[in-house]
């Protein structure tokens, strides 16, 4: 929080701009950067996201509000944004058929659980675990042109259970450059979401 005090005399204009654009600048000059995951992060298991009970997103919840988190296929949706971005940055990930088959199609409710599911699947990768803590449309509406998304994606090392990489996405909207209606909402704006999130993995050769 920026509390500026002002002194009896009240500022000039041009005074009251510039406290005005430091006060909208310094927060975003002071961002944290997130620095890439440990070379030893080479394949990669997604594993399914969950909400913020919790709970799997593709099993729809009585207290889901229309067009919210809990739609039918936005676990899917996710999972395969994710996958397509992190091929794009050169990790491996592995094929979701053999993570499915491996773990029984377990879904994590923490990092913890991430890690335990990979390990006594006796996998060779690093866990993928993401949260979803809201995803809904802007307006109840059939269309929308963008989303209001927050999520926690983080890599565990399934050995040590230890998070070795973390993103935190704060509720913002999504832009979708264009009006989209439910499912295809959710796979622009996942599309978004996933290249934001994961834009601080870096290259990494297979």
């Amino acid at each position: 929080m920026i509390i500026i005090m002002y002194p009896r005399k009240p500022p000039d204009r041009s005074t009251a701009v510039l406290i005005m654009l430091g006060a909208l600048v310094w927060p975003l000059g002071c961002a944290p950067t997130v620095p890439p995951p440990p070379k030893t992060v080479v394949r990669i298991a997604i594993l399914p996201p969950c909400d913020v009970t919790g709970a799997p997103l593709d099993v729809p919840s009585a207290s889901a509000e229309p067009y919210g988190g809990a739609v039918e296929g936005l676990g899917e949706v996710l999972e395969s944004a994710a996958r397509d971005e992190i091929v794009r940055h050169g990790f491996q990930v592995l094929a979701p058929g053999v993570v499915e088959a491996a773990t029984g199609g377990r879904v994590p409710t923490s990092p913890e659980i991430a890690a335990e599911i990979i390990a006594s699947a006796k996998l060779d990768a690093t866990a993928l675990f993401m949260r979803v803590r809201r995803w809904e449309f802007s307006y109840p509406t059939m269309r929308t042109n963008e989303i209001i998304a927050s999520l926690d994606v983080m890599l565990v090392d399934p050995r040590t259970s230890q998070i070795v990489w973390q993103v935190r996405r704060p509720p913002a909207p999504v832009q979708l450059h264009g009006e989209f209606i439910g499912g295809q909402a959710d796979v622009v704006a996942a599309q978004e979401v996933m290249r934001e999130l994961f834009a601080s993995l870096g290259p990494r050769g297979r």
